[in-house]
């Protein structure tokens, strides 16, 4: 980012790094594999034949809690007819018809992929639980919420009941600053100006360092009627994890025509530029001098035209880096992790309290969500890194135009330099010699070489 920041600093206003997407999950970590539901199941003195019933009085328990949540509310859900709606768009138009600006603004409802257990035969006639890919009723609820702004909670009404929960890191920027009655103007999720910019950047790194389990179980409480039963009867509470993070570094430009101008070879110099080995270093990996050591998966590198503005992708497997011209105005890179495992982080093994700490896969898990962020902005400064090594395409004469005008300090006037031809140019180039980089040189050294 240094180098980034060195050459193009004085077209740029302000630069902001924090999380922009996050999607969390959560599930029994007892109830993700069919061993785990057994063992329930005995807890519950519930027979394995007696399984379907049991999840199916669950679900009416559950969408008979959610039809009284929105009674209560004086709401109603509504249906979508197909999954593909945009879900946000119709939230929003839903609270703008009914006057709501905050809390739950909808409560929405289509069928949607899940993955459930369900009862199955082997060869010898006996019956057992199998995991298994299914299609059922699912639960949006939106809100504007007081501190992180419109986020939604999506709840599968079979069993086992998993949650997921979507967040903005931008909006929760936009709450926090309302709230310390900072003045700031926004585009959709793109702050393009604030008060005070060392603050921003202040509230988006202290969101690193939330208690993620308290937050996420509030909204839980709020949205699934079944949570007392798990947490505190059948004790399967929620294990929370971090499904998909992305971290954004916006780099915002003084003029948009400087962007503008610019932002054609950053998009060429990541698609005829970099290659395979430079994608695997900007994510972490390590490359050996020949082949492709350990790292199996395929990369790849796109070019599309979006909503936001033109951007180039970079895979590696399911993790990826992204380059966008936002909305005209900046440069967001943006780091997407769906596999945290491809990391490391630097903590004891899991279940060893005490032992000695040692560089270990980076999980899911929201403890390590911090960690996330540390290796997604690595990753964000490698590409500024290269990135501001693009090629000038402005012509060298036009370039060194100012040296060959001559000046009047205090009125004298002192000639123009011509550092390409002539005994300038000489000069110069005998200056710039490697050798004397070492030690120097002298008036004799010079008048030798010339």
């Amino acid at each position: 980012m240094k180098s980034f920041l060195s050459r193009f600093g004085a077209l740029i206003l302000s630069v902001l790094s924090g999380f922009d997407r996050l999607r969390f999950r959560g599930c029994s970590r007892l109830l993700s594999n069919p061993r785990g539901v057994d063992s329930y199941l005995y807890q519950r003195n519930v027979l394995l034949k007696q399984y379907r019933e049991h999840t199916e009085q669950l679900t009416k328990d559950l969408i008979g809690g959610t039809e009284a949540l929105a009674a209560a509310a004086g709401q109603r859900i509504y249906y979508l007819n197909s999954p593909n709606t945009d879900k946000e768009a119709a939230a929003l138009a839903l609270a703008h018809e009914r006057g709501l600006s905050t809390g739950r603004i909808a409560i929405l409802s289509c069928v949607e992929g899940c993955r459930t257990f369900r009862i199955r035969k082997n060869d010898r006639g006996h019956i057992y639980l199998a995991a298994e890919p299914a299609r059922c009723q699912h639960f949006y609820h939106y809100f504007q919420h007081d501190q992180l702004g419109l986020c939604y909670v999506r709840l599968q009404t079979w069993f086992p009941f998993t949650l997921r929960i979507g967040i903005n890191g931008r909006q929760w920027l936009y709450r926090q600053l309302q709230r310390e009655g900072i003045p700031f103007r926004r585009q959709d999720n793109l702050l393009r100006a604030v008060a005070d910019w060392p603050r921003a950047q202040q509230l988006l790194d202290d969101q690193c360092h939330t208690d993620w389990p308290t937050l996420l179980d509030s909204l839980a409480v709020q949205t699934n009627p079944l949570l007392p039963y798990l947490r505190d009867d059948a004790r399967v509470p929620y294990y929370w994890v971090t499904e998909q993070s992305e971290w954004a570094t916006d780099i915002l430009f003084r003029a948009p025509d400087d962007l503008a101008d610019l932002y054609p070879r950053l998009n060429r110099h990541c698609i005829e530029v970099l290659g395979c080995r430079d994608v695997l270093r900007f994510l972490g990996r390590s490359v050996p001098a020949e082949g492709f050591g350990r790292c199996q998966a395929e990369v790849k590198i796109d070019y599309r035209e979006r909503r936001e503005g033109l951007r180039a992708k970079l895979w590696y497997d399911v993790n990826s880096l992204k380059v966008y011209d936002k909305f005209g105005c900046g440069l967001r890179l943006e780091t997407t992790i769906n596999q945290a495992t491809s990391f490391k982080v630097y903590r004891t093994k899991e279940g060893d309290n005490g032992g000695p700490r040692s560089w270990q896969p980076l999980r899911k898990g929201v403890a390590d969500l911090h960690r996330q962020a540390e290796v997604s902005q690595r990753a964000n400064e490698r590409l500024a890194e290269s990135l501001a090594t693009v090629a000038d395409t402005t012509p060298l004469g036009q370039l060194l135009e100012p040296l060959g005008r001559p000046v009047f300090p205090n009125g004298y006037r002192c000639r123009a330099l011509n550092p390409l031809t002539g005994a300038d140019g000489e000069l110069l180039r005998t200056v710039a010699r490697g050798d004397f980089l070492l030690q120097g040189f002298r008036n004799r050294d010079l008048r030798l070489a010339l």
